[in-house]
C-alpha cells in the first residue's frame, strides 16, 4: 500500500442569502461523498460552503470571474461555484449555468433549476465540478430528437469564447424558469411581512363570525357562490399588494420585453400564493374561535334549523373572505421597503449598484 497522501481538491461553493444558501449547505455533504465516490479517486474532495452576493451588471450577467482572484487568495478553493438566486443573463439569454475554464470557475441560476429536487442539484454540481476539473465539456444530446425536446442548449460564451453556455430554450425552459422564481421568491416569507394586513384581516373576520347577519348570509349562500367570493378577495389583496407596493417591475438591461413578462408573471403569481397562504391561516383562526366562542344550540336558534360543523365551516369560509378584504387596509402600514425585497427588480437593482467586499459579505451573511 502507497504512504503517499491522496492530493486533496477544494470547491467552494458561494451561494446568495437566502433559498440559494439554504439548498448548498444542505447538497454540500452529499456532493463531497458522490465526488469522491465517483470523479476521481486520485484525489480526495473537499466541499466548502459560504455566502456572498455579488454585482450584477447591466447585461444581467453576474459578475463573478473578475471576483474569483480574491475569493481565491482568501480561501484557497481550487474550484468556485456561485449559486445565484436571481435569473442570469448571458447573449441575451436566460442561462442555467456559465463554465470559465481559465478561471476554473461556475454559476448556477437556482432559478433555472424550476422546483426541481436537491438531487438534481446535486447531479449539476457534481458534473460542473468534473467538467472544471477535466476541461471536457459534456458529451453532446446523441440524436436530434433529443436535442429538440431538450430545454437547454450548450453555446460558448460571447465575451470569453474559450468559456461555455449552457442556455435554457423554449416556452417550457421560460415557464421553468418562472416557476423557480417564485420558489426563490420564497412567498411564505411575505405573509409575515404582512403583520398589519394580517391583524386588519383577523379584526374584520372576527367581525363577521360575531356578527348574526353574516351567519344567515354564510348559511344561505351555495358552495359555488363562497367560492367566487374567495377568489374575489384574494384577488382584490393581490392587485391592491402590487399596487400599494410598486411591485410591478420594470427590469433592466437586455430582452427587457421578455424579462418584463417573465418577471411580473413571477411577482404576481408570488403575492398570490402570499394572500393564498393568509387566507388560509385567518380561515384556520376564525374557525377555531367560531368553534369555541359560538355555542352549537344558539348558532341553530338563530338560523332556525339544526346545525353542525358545514354550518360552522361556512361561516368561517364567508368571514375569511371578509376579513381578506379588510387586509388590504391594513397592509398600507405595512413596511414597503420590505415588501418590495420579494420581488426581484429590488433585488436587482440592490446589486447593480452594491460594492463588494469579502469583508462586507461576510457580514451580512452572518
Amino acid at each position: 500500500m502507497s504512504d503517499v497522501p491522496t492530493a486533496i481538491r477544494t470547491v467552494g461553493i458561494i451561494a446568495d442569502p437566502g433559498i440559494a444558501q439554504t439548498l448548498a449547505s444542505r447538497a454540500s455533504q452529499k456532493l463531497e461523498d458522490r465526488l469522491n465516490q465517483a470523479v476521481d479517486a486520485s484525489y480526495k474532495w473537499k466541499i466548502h460552503v459560504d455566502s456572498y452576493t455579488l454585482p450584477m451588471g447591466k447585461s444581467g450577467r453576474v459578475a463573478l470571474n473578475d471576483k474569483v482572484p480574491t475569493l481565491r487568495e482568501k480561501h484557497g478553493w481550487n474550484y468556485i461555484i456561485y449559486l445565484t438566486d436571481v435569473p442570469h443573463y448571458v447573449q441575451d439569454r436566460p442561462v442555467r449555468s456559465v463554465v470559465s475554464y481559465q478561471e476554473s470557475s461556475a454559476v448556477i441560476s437556482v432559478p433555472s433549476l424550476g422546483f426541481a429536487r436537491l438531487s438534481v442539484l446535486i447531479k449539476h454540481l457534481a458534473k460542473l465540478i468534473q467538467e472544471l476539473s477535466t476541461g471536457q465539456p459534456p458529451v453532446a444530446p446523441p440524436s436530434q430528437l433529443r436535442k429538440k425536446i431538450s430545454i437547454e442548449a450548450s453555446l460558448p460564451d460571447g465575451e470569453q469564447s474559450q468559456d461555455r453556455v449552457t442556455s435554457i430554450e423554449g416556452l417550457r425552459g421560460r415557464l421553468l424558469l418562472i416557476g423557480g422564481m417564485i420558489r426563490s421568491n420564497r412567498p411564505w416569507r411575505l405573509v409575515p411581512k404582512l403583520s398589519s394586513a394580517m391583524a386588519g384581516a383577523v379584526a374584520t373576520g372576527a367581525f363577521g363570525v360575531f356578527y348574526t347577519s353574516i351567519w344567515s348570509m354564510a348559511d344561505y349562500l351555495s358552495t359555488p357562490r363562497l367560492a367566487s367570493i374567495t377568489v374575489f378577495s384574494i384577488l382584490v389583496l393581490t392587485l391592491w399588494l402590487l399596487l400599494h407596493n410598486r411591485l410591478w417591475e420594470k427590469p433592466e438591461g437586455s430582452r427587457r420585453r421578455e424579462r418584463l413578462i417573465i418577471y411580473n408573471t413571477a411577482t404576481v403569481l408570488t403575492v398570490a400564493l402570499a394572500a393564498s397562504a393568509m387566507y388560509i391561516l385567518l380561515f384556520i383562526a376564525l374557525m377555531a374561535g367560531s368553534l369555541i366562542v359560538i355555542d352549537q344550540d344558539y348558532l341553530a336558534s338563530q338560523l332556525a334549523h339544526e346545525v353542525g360543523l358545514a354550518e360552522y365551516f361556512n361561516l368561517a369560509w364567508l368571514a375569511s373572505s371578509l376579513g381578506l378584504l379588510g387586509s388590504a387596509v391594513g397592509s398600507s402600514f405595512d413596511d414597503v421597503a420590505r415588501v418590495q425585497r420579494a420581488t426581484f427588480s429590488q433585488r436587482e437593482y440592490e446589486r447593480r449598484n452594491m460594492e463588494f467586499s469579502i469583508d462586507n459579505s461576510e457580514a451580512d451573511s452572518a
